[in-house]
């Protein structure tokens, strides 16, 4: 069985059994904000790893063309229910991150919310790329990273330098300040935050909330 169809499994059994987050995450809102005026339209978005949907919708309601892609199809059945639902038009997408079924220099931002981290270092590197093949120059992208300050720094087996095997059996990188810049080359780090979240009343997060431009060369 291959590492890639285990990580699938343990994510479909998350998709299937945990609580359906119906507000989208405040740091997306306040990204969308930023961007909104400076946008040209129509603007075309870009949810990657978009899990069961909640971001993709606020996107669509905000009034961007939106396009969403995820590693499992049980998430996509989710996100497209509910976006069906509320009458949004979003284009849904089953993919690996590593390899987005999308053209060069189409969109002209993305976000990618609790995605990157849940790969070894190198597995970062190739998805922020693919980010960066796929957003227009200048083109803007959101994206999160665990600090080593989190609480689950070093809970389980040690994989490679600062990642380690998570509570659900999934890699966990975490990742110092330092490293950011190596993790997304080509891209101009804009705004940088650090951030503590919940989410769940037994977790704590410590994560980078990341606001990068892409290059005009990568």
């Amino acid at each position: 069985m291959s590492e890639r169809f285990e990580i699938r499994q343990l994510w479909d059994a998350a998709h299937q059994t945990g609580p359906l987050s119906e507000e989208p995450e405040a740091s997306v809102v306040a990204f969308l904000a930023h961007l909104r005026p400076q946008l040209p339209s129509p603007a075309y978005l870009l949810d990657a790893g978009c899990g069961r949907g909640r971001n993709a919708l606020a996107l669509s309601r905000a009034g961007f063309s939106v396009y969403a892609c995820d590693l499992l199809l049980v998430a996509i059945g989710v996100a497209k229910s509910r976006v069906q639902q509320a009458g949004a038009p979003v284009s849904f997408q089953a993919c690996d991150l590593a390899s987005l079924p999308y053209v060069d220099n189409y969109f002209t931002a993305a976000i990618c919310v609790h995605v990157l981290p849940y790969h070894l270092k190198a597995g970062i590197i190739k998805c922020a790329h693919e980010l960066w093949r796929v957003l227009k120059p200048n083109g803007w992208l959101y994206f999160d990273l665990l600090d080593p300050e989190d609480a689950e720094y070093g809970c389980g087996g040690k994989l490679e330098e600062h990642t380690f095997l998570g509570p659900d059996g999934m890699p966990l990188h975490f990742s110092p300040r330092q490293e950011l810049e190596e993790l997304t080359q080509g891209f101009t780090l804009e705004r940088v935050t650090r951030h503590e979240f919940n989410p769940s009343p037994a977790r704590t997060r410590v994560a980078w909330n990341v606001w990068a431009v892409k290059c005009s060369a990568g």
